[in-house]
């Protein structure tokens, strides 16, 4: 298989001890207020868009710069992202970040570590502070059309493309994806890639993607 594409989801598979929304709203002040709306989206009261689009109202006011300021601080990540990001560079393989969480986020992860492409939903911002509102989220189905726009503008099959995930909201691109790896994954993704990892460590992945290559 030749492999000229991994995405990567970044909620539960990059990042490990939150998640992007829950994160600005805590660090907003409303981590009460979040509680009870994760409340209703987990008994079902309430879908997981419709639930994104309440928590983003809890962010309204947090500036940007207090958003990359703490993420360093808070955000616990899986290890080796960047010697990961490094290996697929120098065989010439491109690493794109692709999650539902907010754009603003998935950027601060894109710059540290060099990903050549990142996509998430856009939460408005206006005067470097967010407006409380999600004005493209991406839905159930919204990653596969990101990376399908990312083929497209550079000339890459979905055959060639790994996705590595761990949620449901990851299905889609593993159905559509030459190859696959769910990484600490849900009850939801089991059976559903080509390969299952738990793992602290992003490294592990490197031995999976070259023995592949190698077929």
């Amino acid at each position: 298989m030749k492999i000229a594409v991994v995405c990567f989801d970044m909620d539960g598979t990059l990042i490990r001890n939150t998640d992007s929304v829950r994160y600005l709203c805590t660090l907003n002040g409303n981590a009460g207020a979040l509680q009870e709306i994760e409340k209703h989206e987990i008994d079902g009261s309430i879908s997981w868009i419709d639930a994104d689009h309440r928590k983003a109202r809890l962010i309204k006011g947090l500036s940007l710069s207090a958003a990359e300021d703490k993420f360093k601080d808070t955000i616990e990540l899986i290890q080796n992202i960047e010697q990961v990001v490094g290996h697929l560079k120098e065989r010439g393989i491109r690493s794109v970040l692709i999650t539902a969480g907010p754009i603003q986020v998935a950027g601060i992860l894109g710059t540290q570590f060099g990903f050549d492409g990142v996509y998430g939903s856009l939460y408005e911002v206006e005067d470097q502070r967010f407006t409380g509102r999600i004005t493209r989220h991406l839905g159930n189905d919204g990653k596969l059309q990101c990376l399908k726009d990312f083929c497209v503008k550079n000339g890459i099959g979905f055959e060639h493309c790994v996705a590595v995930g761990d949620s449901e909201s990851d299905i889609d691109l593993f159905e559509k994806c030459g190859r696959s790896i769910a990484i600490n994954y849900s009850d939801a993704v089991k059976g559903k890639a080509s390969e299952h990892l738990i793992t602290d460590d992003l490294s592990d992945v490197i031995g999976i993607l070259e023995s592949w290559q190698a077929q």
